[in-house]
């Protein structure tokens, strides 16, 4: 933020705030300059800036004044300024359950999580891999006069055609699927693609299989849902599909780089799954992480593609690649799945920002998206090679799951490991690390596992990082 609007923020947080006498004179361009080092036309700017926006006014000869139209009508004292609440007296606890949904299990990190030197955390990015001045065009050219109508207004629950268009042409045919326009759903990101789903199947009660370990934000999402959830154990192969519950209504996976473990489900068990759906008539929710990060084969084809049943649901995510704060995703579906996950949908939040899904079509179209995803490839190889080299050399006791790719590492200690510990020393020493607990039904289960991931990390912060990591674990290990 430029000192010009630092400025404007201090003295409109000053004004609204009562703290700045209404009658008296602000500190002259002159005062305030020097009282905050810096040059007088940057406070001048600031004030011009305050006087546009109605905050202040200039009196002739007097100078700066709060002007009276935006004073708060009663000063809060120093006490009032910290509101405090009673406790409702509300039963917000789920059904079944006696946790908040505040409660449920989650990936937490720091707020400044990047302010530590070594972040080996998921679901976050470098910013300096992302492609501004491409996105900036793009936000531009959606700005456009010409296009103002099409995403100023409400849709009504529709999404943007151009966008609809992109991903049936640029990304599913890349991932070998075929789908029409009404097949096509635009969602805010995977998560939001998921809670859809987990609506539509909780509304009777039915029956939800989850991978364990999985992602814990899908478990959330089906057990806020009144899903009723068993929990099918993952192997080197991915889900064991001989453990699947007889009376499932749907099966949530993520065969590409299954989450947290990062292992490939086989294309034998693909088919067995997509096999299995079609005979006994339950949905596969194929969360398709990070499939375009492969470094080691080519990629398999996705579960929906060998479906012929029309019983899988495919996610994907438009923004986890670029930047996980554009929450953009998409679901392929059946065009009856597709129209109820819509109307749930619009009862959450209408539809996603109409000008972003606008931005991203331009940005699919244009071929900028095709240019960031082979450089990122390019660049996490890199660093996925590097974090192989520095876990074979650091950490070479420990079990590292073999995977084909993505953007972690998945790593099995022994049970006496404390990894709870771990994480919390760690800390300390300005490593962050996922702990493995939280991803497992029964936290017990994840005694020794944690998680690294290495695509907010710098590479030459990879190695210096685990070491700190292989130290931690001697000491307490000892």
């Amino acid at each position: 933020m430029s000192l010009r609007n630092q400025i404007c923020e201090m003295l409109s947080d000053a004004i609204s705030k009562n703290n700045i006498v209404h009658n008296e004179p602000l500190p002259s361009c002159r005062a305030l300059s020097k009282q905050l080092g810096v040059s007088r036309n940057t406070v001048f700017a600031a004030y011009v800036r305050l006087i546009d926006s109605g905050l202040i006014l200039s009196r002739n000869r007097s100078g700066y004044f709060v002007n009276p139209e935006t004073v708060t009508r009663v000063r809060q004292s120093e006490g009032d300024k910290t509101k405090v609440h009673t406790p409702l007296k509300l039963d917000l606890k789920l059904d079944g359950a006696d946790i908040l949904p505040s409660e449920l299990r989650k990936v937490e990190h720091p707020d400044d999580w990047n302010t530590y030197p070594y972040p080996f955390i998921y679901n976050q990015m470098d910013p300096r891999l992302f492609p501004l001045q491409e996105w900036r065009e793009c936000m531009r050219l959606a700005l456009n006069s010409k296009g103002l109508a099409d995403w100023s207004g409400d849709s009504g629950g529709a999404d943007s055609a151009n966008l609809v268009k992109q991903v049936q042409q640029r990304l599913l045919t890349y991932r070998g699927l075929d789908a029409g326009e009404d097949e096509i759903l635009i969602t805010s990101g995977a998560q939001n693609a998921i809670f859809c789903l987990a609506t539509l199947f909780g509304r009777k009660n039915r029956v939800v299989a989850l991978e364990d370990p999985c992602y814990p934000e899908a478990r959330n999402a089906f057990t806020l849902a009144g899903c009723k959830i068993v929990n099918v154990p993952v192997d080197e192969f991915g889900m064991r599909i001989e453990d699947m519950p007889d009376d499932c209504g749907l099966v949530y996976t993520t065969p590409s780089h299954q989450f947290p473990t990062t292992v490939t489900m086989s294309e034998e068990r693909r088919l067995q799954l997509s096999q299995m759906a079609a005979e006994k008539g339950f949905v596969i929710c194929e969360d398709d992480y990070e499939a375009e990060m492969n470094f080691v084969t080519e990629r398999a084809l996705p579960i929906r593609s060998l479906d012929r049943s029309g019983n899988v649901v495919y996610i994907g995510s438009l923004s986890k690649s670029l930047a996980p704060g554009l929450r953009l995703g998409y679901m392929v579906a059946h065009p009856d799945i597709v129209k109820e996950a819509k109307a749930v949908r619009r009862a959450m939040m209408r539809h996603p920002p109409t000008l972003l899904q606008e931005a991203m079509a331009l940005f699919l179209g244009l071929g900028y998206q095709d240019v960031h995803l082979r450089r990122l490839h390019r660049r996490y190889k890199i660093r996925w090679e590097e974090m192989r080299r520095a876990l074979q050399a650091h950490l070479p006791d420990l079990h590292i799951q073999a995977s084909q790719g993505g953007t972690c590492f998945w790593i099995v200690g022994p049970p006496t490991l404390d990894v709870n510990r771990l994480a919390e020393q760690l800390e300390k020493k300005g490593v962050l690390i996922d702990v493995g607990s939280v991803f497992f039904s029964d936290p017990e289960k994840g005694r020794g596992m944690f998680r690294l991931g290495f695509a907010a990390i710098p590479k030459k912060a990879i190695a210096p990082g685990v070491q700190i990591i292989s130290e931690e674990i001697t000491q307490i290990l000892s």
